[in-house]
């Protein structure tokens, strides 16, 4: 007979200790397809360069409703950027402060009080639980997460929402599982950041999950940017629904944790629907970065464009996944996947792997992957400008990012990445310089 993993086992005992609440049907499916389905592992082919072994063996304990000052505050996270937004922090998923901000053109509410004022509205709006392998996470956190944040947009909001999402733990090993509902009505638009922090004893799990539904003519750009420390595991699971002529842009940033992998899954529902996703991961240390993307094209005239920057250094691991899929009724849809990958160190590694599935004719989609080290001639022209060499591949890396950091509209939040990321490379403080 085989024995269960200790995740796994630990996992069941959480759902056993839980307070049936208003949700507990929706919950309860979840969670007997995430046990039926197991933890994800190297024979799932979104899986396959990422090892779970270790997370496995792990006996993770429940996390706990805490506030801002049960633990420190983290120090990598720039709280001052962006100056004009609406925050709201969440510890292991829980809202605060209990009164939450508002601004024109948004409506915020805790997850917990929506299911008490009307479960079956809720549930519905969550939606069915999903068995594909990107979302098995995404089950696990349908069922053991207790609050979270529902954004409905329904005006054009002119200051960012930022959501700072703090994990904290007294010990090792605890697992939190945040969850975010966003919601866009017709010809709405707004900017929605998260930013993933740690603020426990190191060594923790969050297993995040956000949904966001674009209405007809509705625009988002939306981040999710990851600093967690050096002990941390990020398991992030997004899904974008679209409808006819939305648009959202997307931005997925890895700056930290141990452990990240990061699920993107966009349904372009809607002719005209378009997603522009980009995607800045880096690797250093020991640290593992798994990005997986999928881009389903479900209707005519549809378009999404993918771009990645991976660089790694030191012994880490960075992969880039990505998949399109184009439908029979999805045609003259257009897609592009743009992939490429630095190497600054012989001991790092970086795979990349872009994938269509089209199912219609008179589509236009194309993809490129490229990885390699710096460019030489690049190298040695700054070299005979008498720069030397650290800091000439620091501005080499810096610049190879470019086309990622450039296009982030939220100029608050591009300068808080750009100093998180300036302070991994060497001579940071030349490079603050030159910013």
């Amino acid at each position: 007979m085989s024995v269960a993993p200790a995740a796994l086992a630990a996992f069941a005992a959480q759902w056993q200790a839980r307070t049936v609440d208003a949700l507990h049907p929706w919950r309860e499916q979840a969670m007997l397809r995430f046990l039926r389905l197991g933890l994800p592992g190297s024979r799932d082919e979104s899986w396959r360069y990422t090892s779970l072994r270790g997370l496995a063996a792990s006996d993770f304990v429940a996390s706990t409703e805490e506030t801002l000052g049960a633990g420190p505050t983290d120090p990598t996270f720039n709280y001052t950027l962006p100056l004009d937004a609406v925050r709201v922090d969440l510890v292991n998923g829980y809202p605060q402060p209990a009164s939450l901000p508002t601004a024109a053109g948004l409506r915020l509410a805790s997850l917990r009080d929506r299911a008490r004022d009307d479960a079956a509205d809720l549930s519905t709006r969550l939606g069915a639980p999903s068995d594909s392998e990107q979302q098995r996470w995404a089950l696990l956190n349908a069922a053991l997460f207790v609050d979270g944040l529902h954004v409905l947009i329904d005006g054009v909001v002119d200051v960012p929402l930022l959501l700072v999402h703090h994990t904290h733990g007294p010990s090792a090993n605890t697992s939190a599982h945040p969850r975010l509902l966003v919601e866009a009505a017709p010809g709405s638009s707004a900017t929605i950041i998260e930013w993933h922090v740690e603020t426990g004893a190191g060594a923790t799990l969050c297993n995040s999950a956000a949904q966001i539904a674009l209405a007809p003519d509705a625009q988002i750009e939306h981040y999710r940017i990851f600093s967690a420390g050096p002990a941390a595991t990020n398991i992030d699971t997004l899904e974008i629904r679209l409808a006819a002529n939305s648009r959202c842009k997307q931005f997925t940033v890895a700056l930290g944790g141990e452990l990240l992998r990061t699920n993107l899954e966009a349904h372009l529902d809607g002719a005209g629907a378009e997603l522009d996703s980009f995607s800045l991961l880096v690797g250093s240390g020991p640290r593992h970065v798994d990005c997986m993307n999928v881009a389903a094209h479900h209707a005519p005239r549809t378009q999404s464009r993918q771009t990645a920057r991976e660089i790694a250094g030191d012994t880490s691991r960075v992969i880039f996944n990505s998949k399109v899929i184009v439908d029979a009724g999805a045609a003259h849809a257009q897609s592009q996947q743009s992939s490429r990958g630095l190497l600054l160190s012989p001991g790092a590694e970086i795979d990349t792997r872009p994938q269509l599935e089209i199912h219609t004719d008179e589509v236009k989609c194309a993809h490129g992957a490229t990885t390699g080290r710096l460019d030489p001639n690049m190298l040695f022209y700054m070299l005979s400008r008498g720069i030397d060499r650290a800091t000439a591949q620091s501005l080499l890396v810096y610049a190879f990012l470019a086309d990622v950091l450039t296009d982030m509209s939220s100029r608050g939040t591009r300068a808080g990445v750009e100093a998180q990321l300036i302070s991994q490379l060497p001579d940071s403080d030349l490079l603050r310089e030159f910013r």
